[in-house]
């Protein structure tokens, strides 16, 4: 065999050897920085999921459903507010009804009094009269213990009037300044409750519909960064391609060891060897072309992702001034007059309580008095028979009996002057009574607790209230963090700028060493039909094989099988590249 002289591709194998350096060196640049590229977007997407549940909590927080309960349950409760008013003006009318009663009988019970002074006085006087008279000895003692008891009753009775009356007397007052605060405070609050209630649905229905844009610009900017994620496999493809031209020196330099090459001249060798060169520059040439092209389209893409989070901050910021507004924030103002009412509600089931006592009192002491009243009159019937059976046995005794006599018929008169006011008290007091037993079931009844709903409600507000605050805080600090992150990819996913100059670096040496060699191969496509072949099996893009067979023609049956399963360029890009 016949010793070749290869000076004649020393250069060219050198400076291939700095073009493979410098493919191998820019290989790895774009591992790295499509990589770090790539973590940039998962980073974003990952902030885009949280922001979406933190706007899905804050919707959530302002479900329409919990919403229109929280405030029909206000508005109910506010109605029943409403009634307040004309509520305590009742109890009040009924106070004064009893008082005004109390009052009456009160004159009743003085002129009982007056009585029973007079009888005593004449008890006395039969004592006295009688002295003489044995027999009325008895007689005189014990009518006068009659006419003692029934003053101690009179005076028993006089003294729970009085005191039922000074009773009533301050629950009117009570009363009144209740019904007068009512008055002052009620219509406000339950105008307050209402307008401020109509309002939380305006309100929460303009946080869910900027929500809701913010969620549907979240959802387009995650599409765009699929679409870059997707845009992103240029890194890979021109990875790929780079491979593939490094392996085609790998292979050439095989071919050259081989029992193929042993029949080929040195001028065929070099034309051979000058053939992988130019193909190298011709793919070169179309990796930059189109790395240029899907990174400017990267970058486009990008552009538009801080168009979208510049309109999520502004409504961010929409957001802020709605839950920040002060008077204008109808939660808050809604939570104030809630409080407030509760507070109010609270003293008026307190007040209740105590009316519900006088009135239950009140009750139990006429029922007292009525008993009181009947043991009065009975012992104005015990002085009235006794004082009779005084006057006939007296008329038997003749002129000896005749003082006693005159002064039983006094006290036959006076406990008779007992009779009417007693009659009197008696009506006065089972009207009484009955009203008071009016006044007790109507408290029963109607002193409801108003501030149990209208707690359940606040409650209800203030957990929407943190809920929504909560959300709110995230959504702007997640809002700002997008931002913040997409402002910055932009800079991170610039390739071409950090790695064009390195493929450009490249494709300068390639063209450099394409320019100086005779890649001529026509008339020799069938010594090196192997070479070719096993180049051309490599390429996974259509773009590759058309370039390929430009400098390496192919026979029909040799592109058969790869050309089977070729995918267009178009198939491979055009989804991820817009």
């Amino acid at each position: 065999m016949l010793k070749r002289d290869t000076s004649r591709w020393t250069t060219t194998t050198a400076d291939r050897a700095q073009l493979d350096n410098k493919l191998s060196a820019a290989h790895s640049k774009l591992e790295k920085k499509f990589l770090e590229g790539g973590a940039v977007l998962v980073a974003i997407m990952d902030i885009l999921k949280r922001l979406i549940g933190s706007l899905d909590n804050l919707t959530g927080a302002l479900d329409g459903k919990t919403t229109s309960e929280t405030i029909e349950r206000i508005q109910s409760t506010a109605r029943e507010l409403a009634s307040l008013p004309q509520y305590e003006l009742g109890r009040q009318q009924g106070f004064e009804t009893l008082a005004v009663a109390c009052k009456a009988m009160q004159d009743s019970v003085d002129d009982m009094r007056d009585t029973m002074r007079y009888l005593k006085t004449f008890a006395v006087t039969v004592k006295i009269t009688g002295a003489g008279l044995a027999e009325f000895a008895g007689f005189a003692d014990e009518i006068r213990e009659r006419i003692q008891s029934g003053s101690d009753e009179v005076n028993k009775f006089a003294t729970q009037l009085s005191a039922m009356h000074k009773q009533l007397a301050g629950a009117r007052v009570f009363s009144n300044n209740i019904s007068k605060n009512y008055g002052d405070i009620v219509p406000k609050i339950v105008y307050e409750l209402e307008h401020n209630a109509g309002k939380v649905a305006e309100y929460h229905k303009s946080l869910t519909k900027i929500a809701n844009e913010v969620k549907a610009l979240a959802r387009g900017i995650q599409g765009k960064i699929a679409t870059v994620l997707s845009a992103l496999q240029i890194g890979d493809i021109t990875r790929q391609r780079i491979e593939h031209i490094r392996s085609s020196f790998v292979f050439f330099e095989e071919f050259r060891a081989s029992a193929e090459a042993a029949a080929l001249d040195e001028d065929a060798l070099a034309r051979v060897d000058g053939a992988i060169s130019q193909l190298a520059a011709a793919q070169m040439e179309e990796i930059y072309a189109d790395f240029q092209r899907d990174c400017r389209k990267v970058l486009e893409t990008m552009s538009r992702f801080v168009d979208d989070t510049r309109d999520i901050l502004s409504l961010r910021d929409q957001m802020q001034r709605e839950s920040d507004g002060g008077s204008s924030n109808f939660l808050t103002g809604l939570e104030v007059n809630v409080a407030a009412a509760s507070k109010l509600v609270g003293s008026v089931h307190e007040t209740s309580v105590q009316a519900d006592s006088v009135a239950k009192s009140t009750s139990t002491t006429a029922h007292s008095l009525l008993q009181g009243i009947e043991v009065i009159r009975s012992i104005k019937i015990d002085i009235h028979y006794m004082a009779l059976n005084s006057n006939l046995r007296c008329s038997k005794l003749g002129d000896e009996g005749r003082s006693v006599n005159v002064v039983s018929a006094e006290l036959r008169f006076f406990a008779e002057k007992l009779e009417a006011p007693a009659e009197t008290v008696l009506t006065e007091l089972q009207q009484f009574e009955s009203a008071a037993g009016t006044l007790s079931q109507d408290r029963d009844s109607d002193s409801v607790d108003l501030s149990q709903p209208l707690n359940e409600a606040l409650n209800s507000i203030r957990q929407v209230s943190g809920r929504m605050d909560e959300s709110i805080h995230e959504f702007e600090r997640e809002g700002q963090e997008v931002f913040t992150k997409v402002s910055a990819a932009i800079g991170t996913l610039d390739f071409e700028s950090e790695l064009g100059e390195v493929l450009e670096d490249c494709l300068r040496t390639a063209n450099e060493i394409a320019g100086v060699v005779d890649g001529d191969i026509s008339d020799i496509t069938g010594d090196i039909a192997g070479l070719g072949n096993r180049i051309y099996k490599i390429y996974t893009m259509m773009s590759e094989r058309d370039i390929h067979r430009q400098y390496f023609p192919m026979d029909v049956q040799a592109e058969a099988a790869p050309a089977a399963k070729a995918e267009s360029d178009e198939d491979l890009f055009e989804d991820a590249l817009f």
